[in-house]
């Protein structure tokens, strides 16, 4: 008992709640002005649920104007992570999911990072954040509709793993090194 109680605290402490107080909610409405895409960090522009162990469809636009969709992605093995520039545990293990991306990208992985951010001119905010952690992976900013088709999430770092069949074959709440990305993704890489 004193060792699930551990756990459960460890996890507890190793998460961050994905609504932070205080920070404002990008309004619904954005000026067409407004730019979408800023290095690899796009806005979310569509939200496909899906059910049983599919995973949800999401989409972005590229900084070349075109439509990109998760879905697209079909052939490899995807590490979608929930994460926000103001998460303490999730900037810890940021280092190690950008090496993984770089390392095993020629193996057929392919990394989308899902921000939870909030707020005024986000895209230029995200795509700072990412050059300063020197991000490379696709990042999408979520308007809440992509952490709800994932199951609500509340929590933050939270991680799925979908394999090349768009399946959803992991799922984990809370900070991971690299050892262990490398450990879960490689059960699925061809």
């Amino acid at each position: 008992m004193k060792i699930a109680l551990m756990c459960l605290s460890i996890l507890v402490l190793s998460s961050c709640s994905s609504k932070p107080k205080g920070i404002p909610q990008a309004s619904a409405a954005k000026s067409s002005s407004q730019k979408n895409y800023s290095a690899n960090v796009s806005l979310v522009s569509g939200v496909t649920p899906s059910t049983g162990t599919d995973a949800s469809n999401f989409s972005w636009y590229d900084d070349s104007g075109k439509l990109v969709s998760l879905s697209d992605f079909k052939g490899k093995t995807v590490l979608v992570n929930f994460w926000a520039t103001w998460c303490g545990p999730c900037k810890a293990e940021l280092p190690d999911i950008e090496a993984v991306s770089r390392e095993y990208a020629s193996k057929g992985l392919v990394i989308v990072g899902v921000s939870e951010d909030r707020g005024d001119g986000l895209v230029q905010s995200v795509a700072d954040f990412a050059a300063k952690h020197g991000l490379t992976y696709q990042i999408v900013i979520d308007n809440d509709n992509i952490a709800n088709a994932y199951g609500n999430i509340n929590a933050i770092p939270t991680s799925f793993l979908i394999d090349s069949n768009g399946k959803i074959v992991d799922k984990w709440i809370g900070v991971r090194n690299k050892a262990f990305f490398e450990s879960t993704v490689n059960k699925y890489l061809d």
